[in-house]
Order: structure tokens, then C-alpha cells, then sequence
């Protein structure tokens, strides 16, 4: 009786954290260079149920689940979709690949390419940190800016610097800071693309890469779990209630 109090009570705990991960992504639907999460589950060790006869060996008759957990939080980092915007300080990664910003914690990565210059003329993102290029801070003269596809920034067509995107070799080692920055999980360092694997695209920005329709559909099948296992809870309840008031009346 009390192991399907704590099988129901696993599942409503499960569907509530992967419900708060779905409003997490919709909540940020439109912010630049956002992606999405998704939130895995895994069952506990199930128990093997034997039916026992006196003075004779006990046969299997099947196992019995004890409940799930949230085991994991993965990150979805396909692009997402890239839009105009014609501001010459905008910036859009294509396909892989982080800009480089150095903060008070250390250096993070990012997609979202907004961008401008401070007071000093140096190259900003939105938060005011420091975007870093292939030979550290960009310092941007007044003049006409130009950004090639392949990072080399340009003010009235004098090569003034470049920009670096890095990469992860594999997508496990990302992990984030906050709605937009990334690091390296246990201080896994990205490798710096070559020019020639660099895609920067000036005058456009990368939406969050959440699915509407997809989140919104989860989130009905999430609601649906948790109601079932709250209806399970309260029968599991009432059977408790009964038990304890029919043993007593004995």
C-alpha cells in the first residue's frame, strides 16, 4: 500500500519538473539565440515478484514498477530559424558554433549576436560584456562596419579584426549558465573553428529554436500523466483508509 503512495507520489514530483521545463522553453520563445531544453525521466529498479508455495520453489510471476524520476535535462542545440533585421551590429551563427564573450565568471559562449560598441569602441554584446575575436577584444573605429560570412570585420574596408566562433566536439559537454550563455561541463575547453568553417551572418539574428506546437502539445501530456497519477494517489488512499477503518472495527 505505502509503495504505491511513493510510486503516484514520483510520478506527480516527475510530471511537475518537466512541466515547469516546458514553461521554462515557452517563456523564452522569443528570446535571440535561446535553446530549448527538454527534460528525460527513467524509471526506479523494478521488483521481481515470485509467487512461494510451501515446500516447493517460488515461481516468477511478473515484476512490479516502483516509480520514475527525472534523470536528466538535454539541451537542443539545432539552429534555430534566422531573422532579418538589416542592423549592421546584428549577428547570426549558421549551423554550429558559439561567439565568444569574456564575463567576471570567465569566458562564455553564446549565440545571440547582438551586439554594439561601448563607450571605449570596443565590441559588446547586449549585457555589456566584452566579444572576443581571434587576437582577444575587438576595437571598432567609427566608419561604416562590415562582417564577412567567414568573421573578418571591416570598418570602411580596413581589416580591423576577427571574429572567433568555437565548438564543442560533442554537444554533452555544453552546459548552461543562463537563458543564453553556455560553458564547458568540468572544464571542457571548445576548439576554435577555422575560417573556412565559420558562417557569420551580418544584419540577422537567431530565434529561440522552441517548438510551439511540439511544447504545448507535451505540456497537455504532461498535465494528463499528473492527473493520473493524482488519481492513483487518492485511490491509493482511500484503500489505506479503509483498511486501517476495517482492521479497527476487528
Amino acid at each position: 500500500m505505502i509503495r504505491g503512495l511513493y510510486t503516484a507520489a514520483a510520478g506527480m514530483l516527475s510530471s511537475l519538473l518537466r512541466h515547469e521545463g516546458i514553461i521554462q522553453n515557452l517563456s523564452n520563445v522569443r528570446t535571440i539565440g535561446y535553446k530549448a531544453d527538454r527534460a528525460t525521466v527513467t524509471d526506479f529498479p523494478s521488483m521481481l515478484l515470485t509467487q512461494v508455495y510451501k515446500d516447493k520453489p517460488g515461481v516468477e510471476i511478473g515484476r512490479a514498477g516502483t516509480g520514475v524520476s527525472l534523470s536528466d535535462v538535454v539541451t537542443n542545440f539545432e539552429t534555430g530559424p534566422l531573422k532579418l533585421t538589416d542592423h549592421p551590429m546584428d549577428f547570426a551563427v549558421a549551423n554550429e558554433g558559439f561567439f565568444q564573450v569574456q564575463t567576471e565568471e570567465g569566458v562564455r559562449y553564446t549565440r545571440d549576436g547582438r551586439f554594439h560598441r561601448d563607450s571605449d569602441g570596443r565590441l559588446v554584446n547586449a549585457d555589456g560584456y566584452l566579444v572576443l575575436g581571434r587576437s582577444g577584444t575587438l576595437t571598432l573605429p567609427d566608419g561604416l562596419l562590415t562582417v564577412s560570412p567567414t568573421g573578418q570585420v571591416f570598418v570602411d574596408e580596413a581589416l580591423v579584426g576577427e571574429l572567433a566562433l568555437v565548438n564543442f566536439e560533442n554537444t554533452d559537454d555544453i552546459i548552461k549558465v543562463n537563458d543564453t550563455m553556455f560553458t564547458g561541463r568540468n572544464g571542457v575547453e571548445p576548439q576554435v573553428m577555422a575560417a573556412a568553417d565559420t558562417k557569420i551572418y551580418q544584419g540577422y539574428l537567431e530565434d529561440s529554436n522552441v517548438d510551439t506546437s511540439q511544447a504545448i502539445t507535451e505540456m497537455m501530456s504532461v498535465l494528463r500523466a499528473y492527473e493520473a497519477s493524482q488519481r492513483l494517489l487518492r485511490y491509493q488512499d482511500q484503500i489505506n483508509e479503509k483498511t486501517v477503518s476495517d482492521i479497527g472495527r476487528v
